[in-house]
């Protein structure tokens, strides 16, 4: 294997948890003891023992050598350092059998097998299952060639040659397999993290929201109520240009309330050029919404989540003069099943989305690829009907009524 045979594992790949530096430490710790006890109860077999112990020595150290390495690279091992610590163990894979006998070969003089096996599980941690593959099987292509050379010797036999194939390989091989499979998980638990924290966040603003408009009319009650039985009771003359401009003021207030409730724009969340006041989003007209059947709050989160993301790329436009989203009940099932030649089948009920968008932006937010991604999120395409209209219909599926939640603010959206 030479150095042009290799790549460089990307240095952002994040490095595994501490405990697999010390579980591979301690296994590689573990089978080297053993080798110990197989070297004395194999003294009289060796040519050299102080060779023995010295290849001993090289065996064990490359293990923490290249937890040691590995980690102060950031979590990657080179291919320089990987080649270096292959050479090491080949030099012991191919010095230790010179030092015994043939007809003793298929003994437990032969340490290095199982040893350097538990060894690879280092470059597991630190390289592509690839290259782990790769070492493995040319440790377990020498193990069996050097014990075939001790067929014929007594208990040397074909079930030897697998035994020692599984010594060389076996490890490495399940070394691949779980960290595979531990990647998966640790990307699987990520992802229900991040969609449980965006859960969260929606529901904590919703939650905010309804809050406050809660006390805005409240406070508005207060002064309307008072008001009204006043007029009622002829304590308060409507035609006082006082009282006049006092009903003005509340029913102006009164109605901007109402219409931010029947709208939802309270349930956007605004972006933060759009919060800023300048730029991207400053004339953001504000959403209305045409829901007679009030299907807005059966959308499932998934679906909701996916209107507002649309609306706030829409948001990055300014200069829209009305943006609408109408949502009518939808015969049949969505349209992620439609197929021609089908029959119509019994499923969820469904609601067709339309989202319009009226103003000099339409063309170029028919082209934005941010646009086109949050419209796709609904299954959706985007179509510019003039050059300053701009149209995206859907068909979604409704939430079973038994997981829809009723809002109980007074200006929930649903």
């Amino acid at each position: 294997m030479s150095a042009a045979g290799l790549r460089d594992f990307p240095t952002s790949r994040r490095p595994l948890p501490q405990i697999f530096d010390r579980l591979v430490v301690i296994l590689a710790f573990q089978a080297h003891l053993f080798s110990i006890v197989l070297i004395v109860q194999s003294l009289r077999d060796y040519r050299s023992v102080p060779a023995c112990l010295l290849l001993w020595l090289v065996s064990a150290a490359v293990p923490l050598a290249c937890v040691v390495a590995g980690r102060r690279a950031g979590g990657v091992l080179s291919s320089k350092a990987l080649l270096t610590a292959t050479a090491l163990l080949l030099v012991v894979d191919v010095a230790l059998p010179a030092l015994v006998p043939s007809a003793d070969r298929a003994g437990s003089a032969m340490w290095n097998w199982g040893a350097i096996g538990v060894t690879l599980l280092t470059f597991a941690i630190f390289r592509p299952a690839r290259d782990v593959l790769v070492l493995a099987a040319g440790h377990g292509l020498i193990a069996v060639a050097v014990t075939a050379t001790a067929l014929g010797q007594p208990g040397v036999n074909a079930f030897s040659l697998l035994v020692v194939a599984n010594a060389a390989v076996i490890p490495a091989l399940a070394a691949a397999q779980y960290l595979n499979l531990y990647v998966r998980a640790v990307r699987l638990r990520d992802r229900a993290v991040t969609t449980r924290r965006q859960i969260e966040t929606r529901n904590a603003a919703s939650h905010a929201v309804q809050e406050d408009a809660a006390h805005r009319l409240q406070a508005l009650q207060a002064e309307v109520i008072p008001l009204l039985a006043d007029v009622a009771t002829r304590r308060a003359d409507p035609g006082d240009p006082q009282v006049a401009r006092t009903a003005r003021r509340l029913s102006s207030a009164l109605r901007a309330e109402l219409v931010e409730g029947r709208s939802g724009s309270w349930l956007l969340p605004s972006s933060p050029s759009a919060a800023s006041g300048g730029g991207p989003g400053e004339r953001w007209p504000g959403i209305v919404a045409l829901d007679p059947s009030r299907l807005l709050g059966r959308l499932r989160d998934t679906d909701r989540a996916a209107l507002i993301a649309l609306l706030d790329m829409l948001r990055t436009h300014s200069g829209w003069q009305r943006v609408s989203v109408a949502l009518a009940p939808g015969g049949g099932h969505n349209r992620g099943n439609d197929h021609p030649g089908a029959e119509p089948s019994a499923g969820p009920p469904t609601v067709t989305l339309t989202v319009v968008a009226q103003g000099p932006p339409a063309t170029a937010a028919s082209h934005d690829a941010e646009v086109i991604a949050a419209a796709s999120r609904l299954d959706a395409e985007v179509e510019v009907e003039s050059s300053t209209v701009l149209v995206a219909e859907a068909r979604l599926a409704l939430a079973p009524p038994s997981l829809i939640v009723e809002p109980d603010g007074p200006h929930e959206l649903t």
